[in-house]
Parts: C-alpha cells; structure tokens; sequence
C-alpha cells in the first residue's frame, strides 16, 4: 500500500500505526460500532435492509460524488466504515489519495482487507484512520472534497457542531463537503417522533446515546456549514406516513412499516404534485464549497 504521496496530511505525530491502520491518540479504545461491526459490517453504516438495496444506494452517491472529483483530488470520507463508498468508486476513479477515517478499528480493518486484495482499489493510495471525526488527525487545508454518509444522524449535535469544524478546517479553498443522508428533516412526522425521543432521552440523563436518530431544521443546517461560500440544500426522499413508529415491539414495527405505512406513503407520493413534493422530503443532502 503507497500511501507517502499523500501522508503529510497527518497532523505531526498525532497516531501510532497498527497493522496499517493509522489510531489517533485522542480515541478511546472501544466503541459501541466496533461491536456492531463483529455482529454485522454493515450495520454501522449504512441503513439499506440488505447489499442489493446498498448497492442501488451506493451507485447513485457514486454517480453523484464523481461530479466533484478529479484526477489527483485527495479525499475524505468520514465515518468510512468497510470502506463501502470506495468499494463502489474507486473501481471507476483513481484518486491522488484516499483517506477512510472513522471510530471503529473493526471496521477500517474490513475496509483493508478487501482493498488490499482488489487491485482497482489499489491504484489509489489509502490512508485509514481510526479516529473520531470532530477530533481529526489531519492538516489544515489539505483535502479536495470530504463526504459524509449516513453519519451525522446517529451523533449528538453537539458531535457534529465540532466534527463540521474540524472538516472545514481540513478542506482546501475552493473545496467541497457532500453530505448524504445525514439530515433527516424534523419537519415530519418522522421528525417530530424523533424530536420527543431525544427530549425523553435529555430527561432520562442520556443525551448523548449512540443510536437515535437527530432531525435538523433548515435553518440548523445551514447554521453548520455558515463558513462555506456556496451551499445547496437538496430535498431527498418522500415521506407523510412515518415509517416507524419507535414504541412499537419488532414485529408490529415490522407489519406497521411493510403493510401500512410503505403503500400509503407510494399512493401519496404518485398523487402528489411535483412542486409539493420537497415539502415531504425524508432528509437533505448537502453540497457546500469553501
């Protein structure tokens, strides 16, 4: 693995090194997505029910990021788990470098196991980073584009107020940040279910539980990238019937979903005019240039 093309990008003795795997010295030592991803490798980062359905995911973001890409671009995924962007994209794009960072070894360690065998991967450096990302080892300045993948849901605001910081720091002027499926909208159904939940958590004395999903207003959104000079909001999904409904057990949760709220949300979505539809949206993507 060549990664001395692109590994002054690291902050100055800011890792140790295992296994090829790069660990900064600020990140605890187990998490709760090292043990999600010995049950199941993707469960910690992505939400699609199987690989089909990640696939189809996979390839319109793959579609989407390769927009904003070029030749010798360095990029970061953050939160990169098995390396399931790159499984797709680097096949179809070769890059000056790319640098997987996230929390759980486990996972970097599966994203490194693959690419070190599939030698269309291999022709673009990789640098992987076990750390946190509101704490990145990384240089000022010194990344083209960061993506962000069904990340920032499942953190405490919080997290992600620093972990925007941290990822405005490192990208160059000129930049881009894309965000998917990150910014689920509180403006739902969905959302305002979500936003009680957090409030009972706030009550209980557990704010900051791995897990539960954040619903961002607009305005929040736009409030975390306000040191980017071009950002888009883009209304992602269709949704009036929530697909869950938390205080219900697995399997009525199940029947809820499948039988219930799925076919009426499609009959909507199909009888809804196009200018309406962004009203309904699941979540926002975001793209942002520095």
């Amino acid at each position: 693995m060549n990664t001395e093309a692109f590994t002054s990008t690291l902050k100055h003795q800011s890792t140790v090194e295992k296994n090829g795997i790069k660990i900064s010295k600020e990140i605890a030592e187990k998490t709760v997505w090292d043990e999600l991803a010995v049950e199941n490798p993707t469960h910690a980062v992505i939400s699609a029910k199987n690989e089909e359905d990640a696939a189809i995911k996979s390839a319109e973001q793959i579609s989407d990021i390769k927009q904003f890409l070029k030749p010798g671009d360095i990029l970061l995924d953050c939160g990169t788990g098995y390396g399931r962007v790159a499984k797709y994209l680097l096949p179809q794009m070769a890059l000056g470098g790319y640098v997987g960072v996230d929390s759980s070894y486990q996972m970097l360690s599966l994203f490194k196991k693959r690419y070190d065998t599939v030698e269309s991967e291999k022709r673009t450096p990789l640098l992987l980073l076990n750390a946190d990302i509101h704490t990145l080892p990384i240089q000022d300045s010194s990344v083209n584009v960061a993506i962000i993948c069904a990340v920032f849901l499942h953190n405490h605001k919080s997290i992600v107020d620093k972990a925007m910081l941290e990822i405005e720091r490192v990208i160059k002027p000129g930049g881009r940040v894309l965000v998917y499926s990150s910014f689920p909208r509180s403006a739902t159904l969905m959302g305002v279910q979500g936003c009680a939940y957090q409030i009972l958590l706030n009550l209980l004395g557990r704010p900051y539980k791995n897990g539960p999903v954040r619903y961002y207003r607009r305005k929040e959104i736009l409030k975390l990238f306000k040191g980017f000079d071009e950002i888009e909001l883009r209304p992602v999904g269709y949704s009036v019937i929530p697909k869950t409904l938390i205080f219900l057990p697995g399997l009525l949760e199940a029947i809820w979903r499948k039988v219930i709220a799925n076919p009426l949300n499609k009959i909507l979505e199909y009888i809804t005019p196009a200018q309406l539809k962004p009203y309904f949206a699941v979540h926002y993507d975001v793209v942002a240039k520095k």
